[in-house]
């Protein structure tokens, strides 16, 4: 079961291919039409499947969950339709680079599949990758178009200069907390349901209560007060304070968000996790810093990282002016 699930992961990951397409349009719906060939719904069903689970599984808010899916499908599309542009722009190189592009596909599901992920055992490699449902054939496809994808970003995406010790020193200024271990805040919160037991309140009049909270404590009202007076968690008999804690105190998304957090100031009304949140970060301890040379390692291939990620979307942006993209719906 370990190694279907490895080879659903890798094939979610990697894009469908279009020979099937228009057999399945009339059950699978289009969602957008580049140069004349339709993106099947299905298609970005299967590019976020993995993603989606995920999603299914840590956010237990309707509206919020709603949110998260429609932008991970927006994400989605306009990667099958920079893929449609991409390979429309391989198409006078098909011919001269066919055997290699079959090459290196070969290459990479013999390494990276047969020999890491099953050891050598081309047969339970098969055997997986049948009771997914795929075909060798449609893998082989998928391979071979990521090869073409690789491909074509490295011709047009290559020469984006050097990193240059200013940009290193700007990017480590605005991004100082990545590179420190042990980052604390002195932090504090007061919690209100989106759904109440109490009769008559709605979300609406809940998100009402948290912005009239929100205002009390701008004009200067005690925080503890209010919380032990409205708040309604764990905290609330403490005054909303959670002492001093680090990221793994928290779970990674409730760190991210109160992490990113200003201190000395209180936060607006935040919506998370079927509840709306007032925080107030009283105080940031700065932890220990990572290893200088580790720290300008990393800065180097973040910043080069960024470089090349604007210079492949100026290309991007080159291949739609001269392409014809209709999205459903418009």
């Amino acid at each position: 079961m370990k190694m279907l699930s490895l080879i659903r992961a890798a094939t979610a990951l990697l894009v469908m291919g279009s020979c099937h397409a228009l057999a399945a349009e009339a059950t699978n719906g289009i969602a957008a039409v580049v140069n004349g060939r339709p993106i099947l719904r299905s298609e970005v069903e299967e590019v976020i499947k993995m993603q989606e689970m995920e999603l299914r599984r840590n956010i237990a808010d309707k509206v919020e969950l709603d949110r998260e899916l429609g932008e991970l499908q927006k994400k989605a599309l306009d990667s099958l339709v920079e893929q449609e542009l991409i390979l429309k722009e391989f198409e006078p190189f098909e011919a001269n680079f066919r055997e290699k592009v079959n090459a290196y596909a070969d290459e990479y599901i013999k390494t990276k599949f047969i020999r890491d992920l099953f050891k050598g055992d081309r047969a339970e490699f098969m055997k997986q990758l049948n009771a997914s449902g795929i075909s060798y054939k449609k893998f082989h496809e998928k391979q071979r178009t990521n090869v073409i994808m690789q491909m074509m970003r490295g011709q047009n995406v290559k020469d984006v200069g050097y990193v240059t010790s200013d940009e290193k020193a700007a990017y480590l200024k605005a991004h100082s907390e990545d590179f420190r271990e042990g980052d604390q805040l002195k932090l504090w919160s007061i919690s209100i349901p989106k759904v109440s037991e109490e009769i008559g309140t709605t979300p609406t009049s809940q998100m009402a209560l948290a912005k009239e909270i929100r205002t009390k404590l701008g004009r200067g009202d005690d925080f503890a007060t209010l919380a032990r007076t409205y708040s309604q968690d764990s905290k609330s008999s403490n005054g909303g304070d959670w002492g001093v804690i680090t990221k793994k105190d928290l779970t990674p998304r409730m760190a991210k968000l109160v992490f990113a957090l200003p201190a000395k100031k209180v936060s607006d009304v935040v919506e998370f996790e079927g509840n709306y949140y007032v925080f107030y970060v009283e105080a940031k301890i700065p932890g220990k810093m990572r290893p200088q040379e580790e720290v300008e390692a990393e800065v180097e291939r973040r910043v080069l990282g960024e470089k090349t990620k604007k210079a492949y979307d100026e290309w991007i942006v080159q291949l739609k002016r001269k392409a014809t993209i209709r999205y459903a719906g418009k």
